[in-house]
């Protein structure tokens, strides 16, 4: 994978400031293989794949938490003891990943 990335340097700061104008940044390009971690962890090579599965799995355990709390509630428990575990973001699948 290559990324391009913008970046300033110390020369280019330090003539900036005596200049009296803004620093120019430089084009710098980055490269990384990437494919290694996906052929390990992966079961078929594809980031979408693997978060669509961990955010409907999220979602199922969601769901069930309602139904157990639900049930409580008509059960005629006290929900004061209820202890109701954080919603999972729907991009931390994709955060993860890195």
């Amino acid at each position: 994978m290559s990324l391009y990335d913008l970046r300033y340097t110390h020369a280019e700061l330090a003539q900036a400031a005596r200049e009296g104008r803004r620093p120019a940044p430089t084009k710098t390009l980055r490269r990384i293989t990437s494919w290694q971690w996906m052929v390990l962890y992966c079961r078929n090579g594809s980031f979408s794949t693997e978060i669509a599965t961990a955010e409907g799995r999220a979602r199922l355990q969601g769901r069930l938490e309602a139904q157990r709390i639900r049930g409580l509630h008509h059960g005629g428990h006290d929900l004061d003891d209820v202890d109701i575990p954080p919603v999972r973001h729907r991009h931390g699948g994709l955060r993860n990943a890195w």
